[in-house]
C-alpha cells in the first residue's frame, strides 16, 4: 500500500500497529539475517522507548508507566485476551499505543506501537525514516519475517515494516 500522506500514513501505521497486536498465533515466513553487527542491548532489559522521560520496557509493569504518563487523550479499550489468561488492554496516547497483558494478576507491558513520525527510538529511528538508517542505528543482524525486519533482545523484539525503502510502522513487542 502506498502512502500519499500524514494523514493516510497515520491510518496505515495505527491500523498495522492494531492488527500486530492481535496476531498472537499462526504461522509465519522467516529469513534470518545475521551478518554485521547489532546494537548492543542486555538480555535483561532489551531495547527500552522513551517518551516524556518514562522509559517503557517490554514486560514493565503498566500501572507505573500510566502514573507517570497520565490519561491517555486517545482512550482505553480492553477485551478478553485470546492469547493469555485475563484481560488485553490498550492505552493510546498521542503518538504511540501501549499494549498490555495480565501475568500473575499484574498488568504488563506487551508491546509499544508508533503511530507517526513525532517518537522515535532511543537510536533516533522514527516512521517514515529509510531502511539504510534503520541498518545503520541497529546493525544487519535481523531476521525478515512477513515484510518485517525483527530485532530480538533478551525477551522482546523490535519490529520496523518498510514500504518503498521508508519505514511505516514500529512495533516493541514480547516475543
Amino acid at each position: 500500500m502506498e502512502v500519499h500522506n500524514e494523514k493516510e500514513k497515520f491510518n496505515s501505521s495505527r491500523t498495522y500497529g492494531f492488527m500486530y497486536g492481535l496476531t498472537a498465533c499462526g504461522s509465519n515466513n522467516e529469513t534470518n539475517n545475521t551478518s554485521g553487527t547489532q546494537n548492543e542491548q542486555t538480555a535483561s532489559n532489551g531495547y527500552v522507548f522513551s517518551t516524556d522521560g518514562v522509559d517503557i520496557a517490554i514486560d514493565g509493569n503498566i500501572e507505573d508507566i500510566t502514573s507517570k504518563l497520565g490519561e491517555p487523550k486517545g482512550g482505553y479499550y480492553e477485551a478478553k485476551s485470546c492469547a493469555f489468561d485475563g484481560m488485553d488492554k490498550f492505552w493510546y496516547y498521542d503518538s504511540f499505543t501501549l499494549q498490555g497483558y495480565q501475568k500473575d494478576n499484574v498488568d504488563l507491558v506487551y508491546s509499544v506501537t508508533f503511530m507517526d513520525d513525532t517518537v522515535k527510538t532511543k537510536e533516533g529511528v522514527k516512521i517514515g525514516d529509510s531502511k539504510d538508517k534503520m541498518i545503520s542505528a541497529y546493525g544487519s543482524s535481523y531476521k525478515e519475517e512477513n515484510g518485517q525486519f525483527i530485532y530480538e533482545s533478551g525477551n522482546m523484539m523490535l519490529s520496523f515494516a518498510i514500504q518503498d525503502d521508508a519505514i511505516s510502522s514500529i512495533v516493541y513487542s514480547v516475543k
